[in-house]
């Protein structure tokens, strides 16, 4: 349940059961805050996970207590756990997942909030955004999955919620979904990789850091197939299609030597082209053309026994130069 406390500012102004285990958790508007949390169940001997979404009036002096107004309670199906969530005004665009991806369209009228549609796909996103004036396209990005709910890799989709009641999925695109490879991005996480180019309402581009790793028939690493840099869609309601990809290593030197330092993965539109920051590169690269103007690359350390091959160089590490860039 959700405990009211008194309010000072700058202070924390309540608390709830459960956790909030996806970005943009958590959003005020009107006067209202709204939380999503999952609250996990522990009745012997499986725990099962139950999704809600809490409104809570906002204090308005200090020393007012946090309340809650109302709450969609049991969102989901059993066992599902929520993945990806946003916030539009009244309206907000929740996805959960287990075996497959619901997708619902929640009305948060504090005085009757509810769920106003459901979309049942495939996968999963786990980030939502909105390229239409009236936030009823979205791009999600999360990772496409069989009907068993096994993850495949990185899939891209385009949503239409114009009709609340029955949302669909447009178009989607699955980067790398084949046996002995794995296809990731950053974004699911970290929202600031992920770049919108608007070029018209509900028409742009995504560009996204994208990894893909490669191995061969017994499990060993492989030096061919394996990609780590950025790709850049189209996005429309008609489709979406890859325009280029931007590389920031070559496939064969993914175990060479590398510094330990490492840049976040982050990209910047200026004057017509992109520039793109992964792992011990910069590039820039024209948007229209997908040729390559420059490439900065990092140092390698002088004494090859502080080398790291390419993939253990992770963002969070303590060691070695880190450069943060919002």
């Amino acid at each position: 349940m959700v405990e009211p406390v008194p309010v000072d500012s700058n202070s924390t102004i309540g608390d709830s059961t459960g956790s909030a285990n996806t970005t943009g958790a958590t959003n005020s508007t009107g006067g209202d805050a709204v939380s999503a949390p999952d609250v996990i169940a522990w009745p012997a001997p499986v725990p099962i996970t139950q999704n809600q979404v809490i409104i809570l009036k906002l204090p308005t002096a200090g020393g007012e207590l946090l309340e809650e107004v109302s709450r969609i309670s049991d969102l989901g199906k059993e066992g599902e756990s929520i993945t990806a969530i946003n916030y539009f005004g009244r309206i907000a665009y929740v996805v959960t997942f287990l075996q497959t991806d619901p997708f619902y369209v929640l009305d948060l009228n504090p005085s009757d909030p509810s769920v106003l549609g459901e979309l049942v796909i495939t996968g999963f996103s786990s980030y939502i955004h909105s390229i239409n004036d009236n936030n009823t396209l979205l791009v999600g990005v999360g990772q496409e999955a069989d009907v068993n709910g096994t993850v495949l890799g990185l899939k891209i989709s385009l949503f239409d919620a114009t009709k609340p009641a029955s949302p669909k999925e447009i178009q989607s695109a699955a980067v790398e979904i084949e046996e002995n490879s794995w296809s990731s991005t950053d974004a699911i996480f970290d929202y600031k990789a992920f770049r919108w180019l608007s070029l018209g309402d509900g028409v742009g581009l995504v560009i996204l850091p994208v990894r893909i790793d490669t191995w061969s028939q017994t499990g060993s690493e492989s030096t061919t197939g394996n990609f780590d840099g950025f790709y850049v869609y189209n996005v429309s309601p008609d489709g979406i299609s890859l325009r280029f990809k931007i590389s920031h290593v070559d496939s064969a030197d993914f175990y060479g030597c590398y510094s330990d330092a490492y840049l976040p993965q982050r990209s910047f539109v200026f004057n017509g082209n992109v520039t793109t920051l992964k792992g011990h590169s910069v590039v820039s690269t024209d948007l229209d053309t997908g040729d390559q103007g420059w490439k900065f690359d990092l140092p390698k350390p002088a004494n090859p026994y502080y080398c790291v091959v390419w993939e253990f160089s992770i963002p969070g590490s303590n060691h070695g130069l880190t450069f943060m860039l919002d």
